[in-house]
């Protein structure tokens, strides 16, 4: 019996997040190769920078993206004026000296 148009047998689907199998078993993989080449991209490291200081940080700067999170600009903006703590009317500023403020 085939499903209506828009309608499947997972209504809910894949929870959002979660990685295909074929992705997950693929990562896998990867990881276990990777750390196996520790020592040997230390290694390779540590030669790159006697030859040529400037295709060290090259490499670096080429891996950075798999070690640390994307930065990202965010625009904050505030649509209401700060408004002082609701303690603060509490607060007896009469006998304070505001000179200093001036």
């Amino acid at each position: 019996m085939p499903f209506e148009k828009g309608q499947s047998g997972n209504p809910a689907g894949r929870p959002k997040g979660a990685s295909h199998k074929v992705t997950a078993a693929t990562r896998a993989l990867f990881k276990d190769v990777m750390e196996g080449e520790i020592e040997n991209i230390k290694d390779s490291l540590d030669r790159l920078r006697e030859e040529s200081d400037e295709k060290y940080v090259k490499a670096l700067t080429g891996l950075l993206p798999y070690f640390l999170p994307k930065q990202q600009e965010v625009d904050v903006t505030m649509k209401a004026p700060p408004k002082p703590p609701s303690w603060f009317d509490e607060v007896d500023t009469s006998n304070v000296d505001s000179s200093w403020m001036d």
